[in-house]
Order: structure tokens, then C-alpha cells, then sequence
């Protein structure tokens, strides 16, 4: 009995857990910075943390060695999958993918909060006026309604979730700042990280693994067929 407690207020834990939100905070100008906050902790996810010291010459070469002589498992199926499907058949299951993959990530979007967004574009760089109000008309297109599903789809709301594009012939190249504060629920995070991997990732998966392999057959039509003929 004191074990099943145990096991309860365990589960208890992890859920009580799972449902205190994960805040970030996010600030872009020429270099993005991506901060994570979860309790107590801190975490900077960008700028990535600096990269090890450089190995010797004589431990790169034996690396790029045993890279050469493995190859890539992965490329190998690319190819497995497009000798037997062609390439209609991989592109066709590339867009499948990004096409599912999108739809997940759509909803997991819902139960993002943002607190605070602000993008600012400024559109220049060009010598040739005319062009450069086509590339301001484009990037408004782009922009503005882009922005407008992800504030709908996180519940962002004026005065928080500002946008703005403007247009400066003198600029010599263009210019994006954008920062973004929010919050996530690890629990919904879980969740659709298990749905997108049970219903999205193992299904093609396995049709990309399946790939050049014979259909298997049932037995069971030619036993029947044998009872018949007895």
C-alpha cells in the first residue's frame, strides 16, 4: 500500500510539473538570442555555447577516414526509396511529411502564449527605386498575414503583438529586429510530441523502410484452396 502512494505521488509530481509553464524569451538584431526559463533555471539556447578546441591534424584525418568508409545510412535509404518509389514517389512523401509535420506544429502553436511580440522590417539595399517599392510591396504580402495567423493562433493581441515594415531608399541594406516573450505548458509539448511521433514520424517511418520490399502474402487463400481440392 505504501508503495501504491509512493507510486501516486510520483505521478503527481511529474503532472504537477508538466503543467508549470516554460517561459522564453526571444530577441533578434543581426543575431538571435533565445533565452528559456523553467523555475528557478536559465538556459540560453542561443547563441549556441562555443565550439570545443580544435582537434589535432592527425585526429581530424582518422575522423574523415572512418566517415569515408562508413556512409551514411540514411542516404542510403533516400536512395533505396527513390530507385523503388522514383522520384515522383519521394517527393510526393517529402511533401506528405512537411504537410503533417506543419498540421502538428499548427496545433501545438494553440497552447503558446505570447506575451509580448514586436517585429520590425525595414526594406532598402537597392539602387533602383522602382525595384526596391516591388520588394516593400512583396515583403508586406509576406509579412503582415504571416503574422497575423501566428498572433491568432497564439492569442496574441494588440497592444502585445505588434508588426511594422517600412520603407528607406537611403538604407544600404535591409534591417529585422523582433523580440517575443512567452510561455508553454511542457504537458502539451509532451502530448503532441507523442502524437507526432506515433501518427506522424512511425507511419512513414515504416512506408520509407518498406520501400523495394516484396508485399507478404497470406497463407490462408491457398489453404483453403488445398481443403477445397481434397
Amino acid at each position: 500500500m505504501i508503495v501504491l502512494w509512493i507510486l501516486l505521488g510520483l505521478i503527481a509530481l511529474i503532472f504537477l510539473l508538466l503543467c508549470i509553464p516554460v517561459r522564453f524569451d526571444l530577441n533578434y538584431n543581426g543575431e538571435a538570442t533565445v533565452f528559456i526559463r523553467y523555475l528557478f533555471l536559465k538556459y540560453r539556447v542561443l547563441p549556441a555555447p562555443e565550439p570545443k578546441k580544435e582537434k589535432k591534424p592527425s585526429e581530424k584525418k582518422s575522423e574523415e577516414q572512418a566517415k569515408e568508409k562508413k556512409p551514411n545510412p540514411l542516404l542510403q535509404q533516400v536512395k533505396k526509396y527513390k530507385e523503388a518509389e522514383g522520384l515522383t514517389g519521394l517527393l510526393t512523401l517529402a511533401k506528405d511529411l512537411l504537410k503533417a509535420t506543419g498540421t502538428r506544429f499548427g496545433k501545438l502553436l494553440k497552447h503558446i502564449k505570447l506575451k509580448d511580440f514586436d517585429l520590425y522590417v525595414l526594406v532598402g539595399g537597392g539602387e533602383d527605386a522602382a525595384e526596391i517599392a516591388i520588394l516593400y510591396g512583396e515583403v508586406c504580402a509576406g509579412v503582415y498575414p504571416a503574422v497575423s495567423v501566428l498572433l491568432g493562433l497564439t492569442n496574441c493581441k494588440p497592444p502585445h503583438g505588434r508588426v511594422s515594415v517600412d520603407l528607406d531608399y537611403s538604407v544600404t541594406e535591409p534591417k529585422v529586429l523582433c523580440t517575443a516573450s512567452g510561455a508553454v505548458r511542457p504537458l502539451f509539448v509532451v502530448h503532441h510530441g507523442v502524437q507526432f511521433i506515433l501518427r506522424t514520424i512511425l507511419p512513414f517511418y515504416n512506408k520509407f523502410q518498406s520501400a523495394g520490399k516484396p508485399a507478404v502474402k497470406s497463407a490462408a487463400p491457398a489453404a483453403n484452396k488445398k481443403e477445397r481440392t481434397t
